[in-house]
């Protein structure tokens, strides 16, 4: 398993995802291409080469706004996800995130 593999590009962590977790219908967007390809924030990082929007000298983008301002919870997680990546590093929230699951070593 890629040791990024739980880390989206906007900041969500998939670890906390049950269809990820037991592999239901979500492989994370780092592995997912059918589920996935439609999300421009994916897209525009990887085209950049970034591990996650938040290394992007233009973050938080317009696109990023638009993204993190829908009235949805799990985009307020997002949001709250990257400034904790942004603050921290992304190794360090992923060991954070893990440890709130109790997964340490996994």
């Amino acid at each position: 398993m890629d040791q990024y593999e739980a880390l989206t590009y906007c900041g969500i962590y998939c670890g906390s995802c049950q269809n990820y977790r037991k592999n239901m219908n979500c492989a994370g967007c780092r592995n997912e291409a059918v589920l996935v390809d439609d999300c421009e924030t994916k897209v525009c990082a990887v085209k950049r080469g970034l591990l996650h929007c938040g290394l992007c000298e233009d973050f938080p983008c317009a696109m990023m706004e638009d993204f993190y301002s829908f009235d949805k919870p799990s985009r307020q997680v997002a949001r709250q996800g990257m400034e904790r990546i942004r603050q921290i590093g992304a190794d360090a929230w992923l060991a954070e995130k893990k440890a709130e699951q109790g997964l340490q070593g996994e």
